[in-house]
């Protein structure tokens, strides 16, 4: 058993007795702080799983994924094609080429 986990249940024996002490009054009020703090600390951890996992799709993109988006991005610009004016094409294509590390 790690030092940390022997060190657990000290800890929880401790917040345990620190809120014995608290007055009845307060109990609510504590009881909706805890549960924003764990909310909170979950959002947090899913948020930078969220990140790490945008940043390595990034960085490592799946081939396959890619090209379903390269084809996806070809059929876009088709449909504009058909659909579109050939002035709102060229403002169109202006501003994507705007876009840094957009190249078409």
């Amino acid at each position: 058993m790690s030092n940390n986990q022997m060190m657990q249940p000290n800890k929880r024996l401790d917040l345990l007795s620190e809120i014995e002490q608290m007055p009845e009054e307060y109990i609510p009020d504590l009881l909706q702080l805890v549960r924003l703090f764990r909310h909170t600390v979950i959002s947090k951890k899913t948020s930078v799983n969220a990140w790490s996992s945008a940043i390595e799709q990034i960085n490592k993109p799946d081939p396959i994924i890619k090209a379903e988006r390269s084809q996806q991005i070809n059929q876009l610009f088709h449909t504009w094609n058909q659909l579109d004016e050939q002035e709102e094409q060229k403002e169109t294509l202006k501003i994507i080429e705007l876009v840094e590390a957009v190249s078409i």
